[in-house]
């Protein structure tokens, strides 16, 4: 049943069980208005201190919790969608994001230099081992994420002729630290006369 205070005009839900056969006295809690409130009539009667209704206009519980959800949700999209960002300025958080499988593109080497790389082959067996080391240095001030390295063979001419992924020892670099990296193939192709290794730009294979 709906009623409303005849002084501030506030309209109430109230159950009709809870005013009984002759009805009850209740409060509007507004204004402090008090009125008699026959079930099937909304015409207030004396004053007189009685329990308040329920506010119709009042918002569910349910909805304050649903609010509270949807900021969540939106604080956590925020900091996903800014990950690069944040990884940028907080180089420690590469960790978090990594752990929930959201990936990080940092800016390709700014900052970064890959510096002392040398090859070598070996022999084993019947194998031959072509063996390539160097490392990668962050000339930056601030904290930086290694993109993908990848060593590259050519020939005498510079045509490529294979490439394959290259791992460093750590993923971030502080500013002025250093990481080494190291990797082996397997019977290299013939013709094969130059090593380099450079960063993998996102999305290039």
């Amino acid at each position: 049943m709906i009623v409303r205070c005849s002084d501030c005009k506030t309209r109430y839900l109230v159950d009709l069980a809870a005013l009984g056969e002759d009805g009850r006295r209740v409060r509007c809690t507004e204004c402090g208005h008090v009125w008699h409130q026959a079930p099937g009539a909304d015409a207030p009667a004396a004053s007189d201190p009685a329990a308040p209704p329920v506010p119709l206009d009042r918002p569910p519980a349910w909805a304050g919790w649903a609010a509270a959800g949807l900021f969540v949700i939106a604080a956590l999209a925020g900091l996903a969608l800014a990950r690069n960002a944040i990884v940028g300025s907080w180089p420690g958080t590469v960790s978090i994001y990594d752990a929930v499988g959201l990936p990080i593109q940092a800016p390709l080497a700014q900052g970064l230099r890959i510096v002392d790389v040398q090859s070598e082959r070996l022999k084993d067996g019947d194998r031959i081992i072509l063996l390539v080391r160097g490392a990668v240095e962050n000339t930056a001030d601030k904290g930086r994420r290694l993109p993908a390295l990848r060593a590259v063979l050519a020939d005498e001419a510079g045509a490529a002729l294979h490439r394959w992924p290259v791992a460093a020892l750590a993923d971030v670099l502080n500013g002025g630290q250093s990481t080494p990296f190291e990797s082996w193939l397997e019977n290299p192709p013939e013709g094969a006369a130059k090593v380099s290794v450079d960063f993998v730009a996102a999305g290039e294979d």
